[in-house]
């Protein structure tokens, strides 16, 4: 995974041992010195930008072994983390859901392909986390930014 760049989030569920980590790209300074933040020099403006990342799909294969299952590129954050959950519902796959950077809204990946299912609705402000809580045959995904919460529910169709 050290090729990458900077993880900027980690995201688990404990029922499939799928793992989703995000990545942003390493920052090059003048002296050629990998940072994983950008200088603080540049004006405010220029900070809290959207790049491009990239998520990769993580499941354990058996005891303590681990595989690299595929790989996407996404929209993120130069500065701030990204907020992320892993969805199971029964009798589908898990989805990976995240806000996306550029388009303000959340993003649903279908897991173990990352192809993107659904964005929901975009928000003003960028989505500063997201949540998930299962139940029985369903759950509820919800997210906020500065202006906004949302609540999804999350059943089978």
């Amino acid at each position: 995974m050290e090729n990458q760049g900077v993880c900027i989030s980690l995201a688990y569920c404990p029922s499939t041992d799928d793992i989703v980590a995000s990545f942003r790209p390493k920052v090059q300074t003048s002296n050629d010195i990998i940072s994983t933040q950008p200088s603080l020099s540049p004006p405010p403006t220029v900070l809290g930008r959207g790049i491009l990342g990239s998520h990769v799909h993580i499941k354990r294969v058996g005891g303590n072994c681990y595989q690299n299952v595929g790989s996407a590129s996404a929209n993120v954050n130069d500065v701030r983390m990204l907020k992320s959950a892993i969805i199971k519902i029964e009798n589908c796959n898990p989805m990976f859901a995240y806000g996306d950077e550029f388009t303000r809204g959340l993003s649903l990946l279908e897991l173990p392909s990352l192809k993107s299912v659904q964005s929901l609705k975009p928000h003003q402000h960028p989505i500063l986390d997201v949540k998930y809580a299962a139940s029985i045959g369903s759950g509820i995904l919800g997210c906020i930014s500065e202006d906004r919460l949302q609540l999804f529910a999350a059943r089978p169709v």
